[in-house]
């Protein structure tokens, strides 16, 4: 480690450094600009959503309630992991729309009530490992040295150095949320995480690119005939929209407005945990240069819709829109939005478009392909946390939805 960056760790970390076991330590920072250059031998050519420029706008341009922090995980004086937090006072009757699934019967209206009384009751601050802006596992980055239930007892043990950090500066967490674990990512039973809650909520939507894909046609092409009809059918209504890329100024210039059709989408979500700040497009499009692009849609003058995706490293990542609801249902501009992406990969060869979470459906018409994706949550009060699975079961929003399979399997004659 530079002498700049053991300055720093004497000069800004209020812990100290707090021992994990007998060989790793970490230290907790409150600022990107305090430990940059240590997180950046960890992160670099990793992932975008770790770049510092990627978390400094989060941190300088929050989200409503997110307050970042941030962990290094040292080996010796050697930075060997990176870990971001993000904690958040969660209200949950503010936060979710539409708890679990309705019973049929004579016990509707009864279980209706009791979940509405469970929902108004479960307000706790809440330390989250990993990024709630973002689907996927940012919460913790290691050297591959490292193994993967090594890294997992790792964070375990620093969720604890967080909560007396944050405990010291009187915030008293409540919950603790590790997210987001592909199948393959989750780690093996063991007495470290036990306590935890293991659970899912909707999968994570990808869309294997094909190399052979170097138009849009070639794309439709390989669809079955009623996908490629449906997918004509789409950009013939949005004939008359059209797309014009913003840059930071332009973003700016129109703020306003793109925040309202932001909030006509994420105010409709079953779970809203969070509303983004008003410069946070700006920011990032400023921060990111060409790896994001803000392309916007007009018709008859009017800025109607707005998506942005971020290119990382060899993936696509479509990340926040908006749009009018009108405009969307006449022109479907959600699903035109969807193959602009395809387009968009295409252009740039990437190798897959990471389409999130939400609309399942409708993202598998274009052959994105669900993968379940795995949280783990705990109470820092062991009587509460014994509840954690029951009350998951009673709230967690719930959707229904078919997985369609649009490409063909053979080229038909």
């Amino acid at each position: 480690m530079s002498i700049l960056s053991k300055t720093m760790c004497r000069k800004y970390s209020a812990s100290g450094h707090s021992s994990l076991d007998g060989r790793y330590r970490i230290t907790i920072y409150d600022a990107m600009d305090d430990m940059e250059e240590d997180w950046a031998l960890v992160a670099e050519g990793k992932d975008i959503f770790f770049s510092p420029e990627f978390l400094r706008v989060v941190e300088k341009f929050p989200a409503s309630g997110i307050k970042p922090f941030y962990g290094i995980v040292y080996d010796e004086d050697r930075p060997a992991g990176i870990l971001y937090f993000q904690s958040r006072y969660v209200r949950l009757a503010e936060n979710l729309r539409n708890p679990g699934d309705e019973e049929q019967g004579i016990f509707r209206g009864i279980s209706s009530l009791m979940r509405k009384a469970v929902v108004r009751s479960i307000n706790f601050e809440t330390v989250v490992c990993g990024n709630l802006m973002v689907t996927g596992r940012y919460g913790f980055c290691f050297n591959d040295t490292i193994a993967r239930d090594e890294q997992f007892y790792l964070v375990i043990k620093s969720t604890e150095v967080i909560n007396k950090y944050l405990t010291g500066k009187d915030i008293k967490p409540g919950l603790v949320l590790i997210k987001d674990f592909f199948e393959e990512d989750v780690p093996s039973e063991g007495e470290y995480h036990k306590g935890f809650t293991k659970f899912s909520v909707q999968p994570k939507m990808i869309l294997e690119m094909d190399p052979s894909w170097h138009t849009f046609d070639d794309y439709l092409d390989a669809m079955k005939s009623k996908y490629r009809v449906r997918a004509r059918n789409a950009i013939k209504k949005s004939a008359d929209i059209t797309r014009v890329i913003f840059d930071e100024t332009d973003i700016a210039n129109h703020r306003e407005t793109i925040h309202s059709l932001y909030r006509n989408v994420s105010d409709q979500a079953d779970f809203n945990a969070f509303i983004l700040h008003q410069n946070y497009f700006e920011k990032i499009s400023e921060a990111l240069g060409k790896n994001m692009r803000f392309t916007t849609y007009w018709r008859k003058g009017r800025m109607v819709a707005f998506f942005t995706s971020i290119r990382n490293y060899d993936i696509l990542d479509a990340h926040f829109l908006g749009y009018e609801p009108a405009e969307n249902a006449e022109c479907q501009l959600y699903l035109n939005m969807l193959y602009d992406l395809v387009r968009e990969a295409i252009d740039i060869r990437a190798t897959k478009v990471d389409l999130s979470r939400t609309a399942v459906e409708i993202k598998s018409t274009v052959g994105a392909v669900p993968h379940e994706m795995y949280l783990y949550l705990r109470h820092t009060n062991p009587l509460l946390n014994k509840a954690v699975e029951t009350v998951l079961s009673f709230v967690k929003p719930t959707e229904e939805y078919v997985i369609r399979s649009p490409f063909r399997e053979e080229k038909e004659d």
